[in-house]
């Protein structure tokens, strides 16, 4: 098991210091940049992230997996998303430094991975590049289990808009979801007891603005979906309770992107939480596929 390097960086505009966690492995012989965006309440170097950092790390790749705001060790009150926008920029703005910080060693090579709301950022965030006339800057996408739809209708969702702007009910946790459910997630008992075990993680239920935010990321991805170009990989969970596969679907369906695959496994939704042989599939498919870009 690897150790990362922690470093932290500042966000322009916001007033928040990033966490970061960095696997190097070989720089001399380095096939790209991996940034690596956690789920809701998991961090950096939660358990889910760090396998996916290692297998990569171990494959030759860079890897970054920051801690986002309010998450991990970063700045911002534990479990809490002010708002969508201010989210995802945060995402934009590490996943440009990073490429900079790294250019020279990574060929211009970025990959951007996520798991569950990670797959959400991940998306928006080469969403967000493109539209900034940085067409290039993402060379692929890789999706585990994407937070791109929720069970959560219109009236709900404009009611939480509504709730998430008022000071004291913005931040309190009321609102119950699965999606901090380790038995809902993990069927491997061994990684399910480590994530349940994890001390920095976000656990019970979510506060209001958190998860208006979340349907709001969801609901901006959906927007994006009839012009989201960017090469991508989506790994679907057909046994997923936490986040509805509908959204991967439509995605796949209404993206213009030339180069887009979707593999479907018997799997949970924190997909590399699966028992062998499942999991090295799952793991192979995903280094596979950048390899080959």
């Amino acid at each position: 098991m690897s150790t990362p390097k922690d470093s932290r960086i500042q966000i322009p505009g916001q007033h928040a210091s990033i966490c970061l966690h960095t696997w190097n492995g070989d720089l001399d012989n380095a096939k790209g940049l991996v940034v690596i965006f956690h789920g809701f309440g998991a961090h950096g170097t939660y358990p889910t992230v760090r396998y996916a950092a290692e297998c990569l790390a171990s494959a030759n790749y860079i890897v970054v997996a920051p801690d986002m705001p309010g998450h991990g060790l970063s700045d911002g009150l534990k479990g809490y998303i002010s708002n969508a926008e201010s989210f995802l920029q945060a995402g934009v703005e590490i996943a440009q430094q990073m490429k900079e910080q790294f250019a020279s060693q990574s060929g211009g090579k970025l990959f951007l991975l996520g798991s569950s709301m990670g797959g959400t950022i991940s998306l928006a965030v080469a969403q967000k590049m493109s539209q900034q006339k940085e067409s290039t800057a993402v060379t692929g996408v890789v999706l585990l289990a994407p937070m791109l739809m929720l069970s959560v209708g219109t009236p709900v969702r404009y009611l939480l808009s509504s709730l998430a702007i008022i000071p004291g009910i913005s931040t309190a946790a009321l609102i119950p979801s699965n999606s901090t459910s380790p038995t809902e997630q993990y069927r491997d008992p061994e990684k399910r007891k480590e994530c349940m075990e994890d001390g920095l993680s976000v656990s019970g239920k979510m506060r209001v603005g958190s998860a208006s935010a979340c349907v709001e990321m969801a609901a901006f991805a959906q927007s994006q979906f009839s012009s989201i170009k960017v090469p991508f990989l989506c790994m679907v969970a057909d046994e997923d309770v936490v986040v509805k596969n509908q959204g991967s679907f439509d995605l796949m369906e209404k993206s213009p992107a030339q180069d887009k695959a979707m593999k479907r496994y018997a799997a949970l939704h924190g997909l590399l939480c699966e028992p062998k042989p499942l999991v090295d599939t799952i793991q192979d498919d995903m280094v596979a596929w950048m390899d080959s870009r």
